[in-house]
């Protein structure tokens, strides 16, 4: 008989029932970790194709009021030292995913004032609908200061998780002033003008936009440019041709999410400084130029995705190749 009758015996845990129930909530864990970041990695998918399908239409009203589709890029031309009308096609389409403001803040006629301002200039400014949610950048802004590039280029960009389709090839180190190399067989390229009529491959068959993705340890660590992968996108750089074709086009000299070889050489970062790719698993999303979004897979032959980035190739692709 307790000595205490009017006392109540309290039992805990013992040590072993502890561990039995922190066992059972890390298996919980384990397994709701994976479905909530299917979950996420879905919505950041669909928020992914809404941006390219907001793209893509901005890109039919330009059509609809130019009766083509803006520039690739026009270089600046310089009287003086003044460089002006240079622009590119993320300036031009600036109006037609409701950043008219911005667009009147650009400068035609004196492109070294868009970089004023450090990271509240122009060029510099964040456009949401330009980031893919799956997209791993450090930050939205990036600086340049290279010696290669023109004094007045310095400075801070906003960034870009879309390009636009230059066909094949987009971006070669080191081309002479007509880039002879240079595909020209998609979209968008130097002083490009293309109508809707000359997609003879049809525009249910062609690429309009499509993914970059910012990450490539292997480029980080060969690129001779001294530039991380994760800083190229920049949505302002008007400067020199084919670093702004490298900034603002894709091209499909190589397969969707490509990375950068072990010991590859300068033709592999070539390759992989316009390549589509994104951070959703298994391929990336693209805008057609019919207007509508649709997720390629990463196992796509090359062939197929070179023959839907070419306007007017000749080749047949049907639905079910891709």
């Amino acid at each position: 008989m307790s000595r205490f009758p009017n006392s109540r015996t309290r039992r805990g845990f013992t040590l072993i029932e502890l561990l039995v129930v922190i066992a059972i909530i890390a298996v919980l864990i384990g397994l709701l970790l994976p479905a909530v970041q299917k979950v996420r990695e879905a919505a950041n998918r669909a928020q992914c194709l809404n941006n390219l399908k907001q793209i893509a239409l901005a890109a039919h009203n330009f059509h609809n009021d130019r009766g083509k589709f803006p520039t690739g890029t026009r270089p600046p031309v310089y009287v003086g030292d003044r460089p002006t009308r240079g622009t590119n096609l993320w300036v031009e389409l600036l109006p037609y995913f409701e950043q008219d403001n911005l667009y009147k803040m650009w400068d035609h006629y004196d492109n070294r004032n868009n970089g004023t301002g450090g990271r509240n200039a122009t060029q510099a400014q964040v456009i949401k609908v330009l980031f893919c949610p799956s997209d791993p950048l450090p930050e939205p802004i990036s600086e340049l200061a290279v010696a290669a590039a023109p004094r007045w280029t310095w400075g801070f960009y906003g960034l870009s998780s879309y390009g636009g389709n230059a066909g094949k090839r987009s971006f070669l180190a080191g081309d002479p002033p007509s880039y002879p190399r240079l595909t020209r067989d998609g979209i968008f390229w130097v002083h490009s003008c293309v109508p809707l009529t000359d997609i003879t491959d049809g525009s249910s068959n062609t690429l309009l936009f499509g993914e970059r993705f910012h990450y490539d340890p292997e480029w980080d660590r060969r690129s001779p440019w001294s530039a991380s992968i994760a800083y190229v996108g920049r949505w302002g750089y008007v400067a020199n041709p084919v670093g702004v074709m490298g900034q603002i086009t894709l091209h499909t000299a190589a397969p969707i999410n490509y990375r950068v070889p072990p010991g590859g050489d300068i033709s592999t970062l070539e390759n992989r400084a316009c390549s589509f790719g994104s951070g959703h698993p298994g391929g990336a999303n693209f805008a057609f130029a019919d207007g509508s979004v649709r997720f390629l897979s990463d196992r796509i032959p090359l062939q197929t995705l070179q023959d839907l980035s070419t306007r007017a190739g000749g080749e047949v692709v049907s639905g079910g190749d891709f």
